[in-house]
């Protein structure tokens, strides 16, 4: 895990540097387009994913992060020099803790000294940055895929159940499912299928999607979750059957709470993982 920490915290720190070095402008205003990219393609999970029993989700996906941390060290291995990235990394490290002690120790000579080495030292970490870049830049395409395309539409959006709440900074990063969350999405699901329901002709058909729209949400508040899903699910059956252009039905992203959600089990598993599949790999990287 702090291994992972530590190539995170180097690639972030090289992707700034780069952004201040660069002379291009055009860069600096791209860059708000950029860092939305993730919050516009966020994965569509599908409403009838493949693998629907939670012990064997979570595990399918434990192993697919696995098997990407494998991936990513065989990418370093291949791409980045091991040998030369750990002499560098060391001779960095030491000219920076010797030169903490000096300033811990109001050194003035030796600090004079030390400060003479900076701007080379800068540049030894920027190599060291760009060459753990490569690989993740890499990696970072087949991880995209399979967690954009593959991984919503065969698990869906929660893989695992927690005994506990795992939302530490509360709804600003939910890791698991909350019943608010979940009236949320059927609300607005309902909403959607109320409004697509007044283009059909037949008020017999329209009233029966709105009564079982307005049911799922009564089932919601409830606490009857699982329910309310099935009566979301015949509104759009009837619903699209009655339809020239069929609606792309959804699903509330949880059908209990304290579900854990597909990208936290994914996260969970990588970091868990992470510093094991290094040492295998002999691909381990320390700052301290």
């Amino acid at each position: 895990m702090t291994s992972m920490i530590v190539e995170l915290n180097l690639i972030f720190t090289y992707i700034l540097q780069s952004l201040h070095y660069s002379s291009s402008l055009s860069s600096l205003l791209s860059l708000p387009s950029i860092l939305s990219l993730p919050l516009q393609f966020a994965p569509q999970a599908s409403a009838h994913p493949y693998i629907t029993n939670m012990l064997t989700a979570s595990i399918l996906v434990s192993v697919i992060a696995i098997a990407l941390q494998f991936f990513y060290a065989l990418l370093r291995l291949k791409m980045v020099d091991m040998q030369k990235l750990r002499r560098m990394m060391k001779e960095v490290n030491d000219w920076r803790r010797e030169y903490m002690d000096a300033i811990r120790k109001q050194d003035k000579d030796r600090i004079e000294k030390l400060r003479g080495k900076q701007e080379y030292m800068n540049r030894l970490n920027m190599e060291v940055m760009q060459m753990n870049f490569r690989p993740m830049m890499v990696f970072m395409i087949p991880m995209l895929i399979i967690w954009w395309a593959v991984l919503p539409q065969v698990f869906g959006h929660t893989v695992a159940i927690s005994p506990i709440s795992l939302n530490i900074v509360g709804d600003l990063l939910p890791i698991t499912c909350t019943k608010g969350m979940i009236v949320k999405d059927v609300n607005s699901i309902t909403e959607e299928i109320n409004k697509h329901a007044e283009a059909i002709q037949n008020p017999l058909i329209r009233d029966q999607i709105t009564s079982l729209t307005k049911e799922a949400r009564e089932l919601v508040d409830a606490g009857q979750y699982i329910t309310a899903r099935d009566r979301i699910l015949t509104a759009y059956s009837i619903l699209n059957a009655n339809l020239e252009s069929k609606v792309q039905e959804r699903v509330p992203s949880c059908t209990a709470e304290n579900e854990v959600l597909l990208w936290a089990w994914y996260a969970i598993a990588s970091i868990a993982f992470s510093g094991i599949v290094m040492k295998i790999t002999r691909t381990e990287m320390s700052i301290n």
